[in-house]
């Protein structure tokens, strides 16, 4: 199970770094674009100022599954550098359990919160404003699958750590 729950973050992983590659360079397309036509040529663009948001906030969620992924978020690494052996399995189980809730949490409400801004729109592109809600179920999701993972890890270093001979 544990190895199913690996390849699915690694998969989630990819998804996220091949989206995020085209939304950045989008992003930083938009912004230079909607600042040149408006202090150079005095001729905004209009949707530029929507764009750049959506984009921004994709890139942002994208960005923080892959951080969650490569376990370089914030951490409070000072207390599991404290511990060690079973202790230190256990609160890594800990933060992993803990993880799972937050973004099963986030996963269920974003998607809740996307179903009830569906049926508004940007005035400037009209798009549903739905594309800028949508990274947060997207990513939390994304995010769920990694914390998984790093679950079932955390729980075979701790089983390993309880047996006679495991890690100290």
């Amino acid at each position: 199970m544990g190895s199913s729950l690996r390849r699915l973050s690694d998969g989630a992983d990819r998804i996220a770094r091949i989206l995020l590659v085209p939304i950045g360079i989008a992003f930083i397309l938009v912004v230079f674009l909607g600042v040149l036509t408006r202090y150079v040529l005095h001729a905004p663009i209009v949707s530029s100022i929507e764009l750049a948001r959506i984009s921004f906030v994709w890139a942002a969620f994208l960005g923080a599954s892959i951080c969650f992924k490569g376990e370089k978020h914030t951490q409070f690494s000072f207390l599991l550098d404290a511990l060690s052996g079973r202790a230190r399995a256990m609160l890594k189980v800990g933060i992993a359990l803990l993880s799972v809730g937050f973004f099963a949490f986030l996963t269920v409400k974003g998607a809740q919160m996307t179903e009830l801004v569906r049926a508004t729109y940007f005035p400037a592109l009209g798009w549903s404003q739905l594309w800028l809600y949508l990274p947060l179920p997207v990513c939390a999701a994304f995010m769920l699958c990694h914390a998984l993972a790093f679950l079932a890890r955390d729980l075979h270093e701790l089983a390993k750590s309880g047996r006679p001979g495991g890690a100290a």
